[in-house]
């Protein structure tokens, strides 16, 4: 997993050939050249091309803690000679500084300046049985709370104390004691301006860390900076088949803060999580023409790339480990917006204002509050499902505010951003397109949901229904060096939980396994924890996958027959009316006609006949 530089001169592979990028011609194609022979010039897509020849892939689930510990141990030794004119002797004394003999330190230069990846810089040699297996709970714990009690303390004790008080710990319970640069590592991860606060004061940490002018920081060009928040909507939704009402979504959203363009988003009808932040930097990364064409949307949105720093909220379940991790690799500044400080989410709270005034214009809306509903029955009025919302927004995000000129900036977002990118009469722009993510597929299942499960001879269950694949053979039966079934990771889509991502630790490589009930049907997570919710009412507990599938099919045959009442109700209706409207028309239609004759009749009534054969015998 990699970033692909797109400028001027940077060197690039197509089709395993190196050449050479010449210019952006637009958002999507590239003019590159041929390092052999400098009359080959070819348009080409950026999506067609690599960084590396053959590239491998990285799956960053494959590194253990204690290996991506390493690699970042590593990083923070050589980055002050990255992409510098380094002297030899400056490497020597970085190489005696840390007891490393330079040509390693040499060696790690060249590894990460090839690839711009961190994973380039975890040890080669790798170790088996459980180097893959995470920290155990109980030293973690002691860890934390060492860390905690000393470290987080205005004696400011020294790291070599609070590792002795976890070894001293470790041993004392017969736990293995950890690595220093594990316990390195999780002090690193603390908060800065928390643990300046708490080894200082409040002052200093603030003194240092707050804002000077109480805002956020603009970015300095296109995907410089993009903030993540998420925001409730004011609509209740329902859903695709009865179009009952299911409840308000929540949108999570990040935004470009040099263009203000929308950078990416998900919906979901559930609560927040690291799923929905995931899925939302997923979108973000990638083109999305096909995205807008799949929703049936005319209209650009040439916004994509890996972003130089991202900033979210600062809630605990909003940023998951993987997310650290992928954004570390892709050397992404993951920031946490402080609490209570809300002018460091001004850009996307200024747009979710924005967002929600139109909200409130569509059928369905909760407005604001119940004073501003006065009256308005939402759940009666409510039209649109999820699909439609999601199609809704993209129309908005599109062609509606990208279009809009943004006070702040006198410029529309869609021509701030592609100013930002190629200049104009008055700006030089940046000269080239995003960085691209290589590996869209590894990525995408890095940021799925994790479990770990033991493998029994019919498969891998998980959330009471099981998985099988020719894979698993070769795992039935083995036991780890305790002689127990080791357990596996593995990872799932809520948003289609027929297949299950199964890691293979030796071929290091992620294999999709499906339902062991070939036939069973296709499932979102939320489907499943319906179907778990109808057999609790029904008082049945003592369940299996089979009674699993079996209430999922009666809870779709009950909206089937629900959607086909309901047709017929309005089909029943639609009859009658037009029944009563044809009974109504003839009605109309007879004393119409009935009318008219009265009318001739009243015509001709003074007429006198005239009698010819009178006339003659008077002649």
């Amino acid at each position: 997993m990699g970033r692909l530089k797109i400028k001027k001169n940077q060197k690039v592979f197509y089709k395993n050939e190196e050449y050479i990028v010449i210019k952006a011609i637009n958002y999507y194609t590239v003019l590159i050249q041929s390092a052999d022979n400098q009359n080959n010039q070819l348009e080409v897509l950026v999506e067609q091309l690599s960084s590396q020849p053959n590239k491998n892939k990285v799956i960053l689930d494959n590194f253990s803690d204690e290996e991506w510990n390493i690699a970042e141990q590593r990083y923070e030794i050589i980055k002050d000679l990255l992409f510098t004119s380094r002297t030899k002797q400056e490497v020597i004394t970085l190489a005696k500084k840390h007891n490393i003999a330079y040509t390693t330190i040499y060696r790690w230069i060249k590894q990460y300046e090839e690839t711009e990846q961190k994973s380039s810089l975890v040890p080669k040699t790798k170790k088996r049985g459980k180097s893959g297996s995470r920290l155990d709970p109980n030293i973690e714990a002691i860890i934390l709370d060492t860390i905690e009690e000393l470290y987080l303390n205005k004696q400011r004790y020294s790291f070599s104390k609070i590792f002795r008080k976890i070894k001293q710990r470790c041993q004392t319970e017969q736990y293995e004691v950890p690595h220093e640069n594990t316990v390195r590592n999780r002090i690193k991860k603390i908060d800065p301006k928390l643990a300046l606060k708490a080894r200082h004061s409040p002052r200093k940490a603030n003194r240092d860390f707050d804002n000077f002018d109480g805002t956020f920081p603009d970015g300095v060009c296109p995907m410089d900076v993009i903030q993540i928040d998420h925001t409730p909507l004011d609509i209740i939704l329902v859903d695709e088949k009865n179009r009952n009402p299911i409840g308000r979504p929540t949108l999570t959203l990040a935004i470009d803060v040099y263009s203000r363009m929308v950078a990416g988003f998900y919906i979901s009808l559930h609560s927040t999580g690291y799923f929905s932040v995931n899925q939302c930097l997923y979108n973000t990364f990638l083109p999305k023409e096909e995205f807008v064409k799949a929703h049936n949307i005319k209209g650009e949105w040439n916004i994509y790339g890996i972003p130089r720093i991202i900033h979210v909220d600062n809630g605990g379940e909003l940023v998951g480990a993987d997310m650290e991790r992928v954004c570390s690799e892709l050397n992404i500044t993951l920031v946490k917006r402080p609490v209570g400080e809300p002018q460091f989410g001004a850009h996307i709270e200024r747009f979710f204002s924005t967002l929600k005034t139109e909200i409130h214009n569509l059928p369905g809306t909760t407005k604001s509050n119940i004073r501003q509903r006065d009256g308005y029955n939402s759940e009666k009025k409510a039209a649109f499902s999820i699909k439609d919302l999601t199609r809704w927004l993209i129309q908005y995000f599109i062609n509606a505010y990208h279009n809009k000129i943004h006070l702040g900036m006198n410029n529309t977002p869609v021509k701030q951003y592609e100013i930002g990118i190629f200049g104009d009469d008055e700006n030089i722009g940046i000269g080239q397109l995003p960085d691209m993510l290589e590996d869209k597929d590894s990525i995408r299942i890095t940021l799925l949901p994790t479990f770990y499960r033991t493998l029994q001879k019919d498969g891998i269950t998980l959330d009471g229904i099981t998985y099988y694949g020719d894979v698993l053979r070769h795992w039935i039966n083995r036991k780890d060096n305790d002689k127990k079934r080791p357990k596996f990771k593995v990872k799932r889509d809520p948003l289609n939980i027929k297949i299950l991502y199964f890691f293979d630790p030796e071929l290091e490589e992620y294999f999709e396994i499906y339902y062991r009930k070939i036939e069973a049907p296709e499932m979102t997570l939320w489907d499943l924890n319906a179907a778990k919710r109808y057999l609790k009412e029904k008082n049945i507990t003592n369940y299996n996958e089979e009674a699993i599938f079996e209430a999922y099919d009666i809870l779709e045959q009950i909206e089937d027959e629900a959607v086909s009442n309901t047709r017929k109700a309005k089909l029943r209706k639609s009859k009658s009316i037009k029944m009563k409207d044809i009974k109504e028309s003839t009605k109309q239609n007879i004393q119409s006609s009935q009318n008219i004759d009265k009318n001739i009749d009243e015509l001709f009534s003074n007429i006198q006949t005239f009698n010819i054969h009178d006339k003659l015998n008077k002649d």
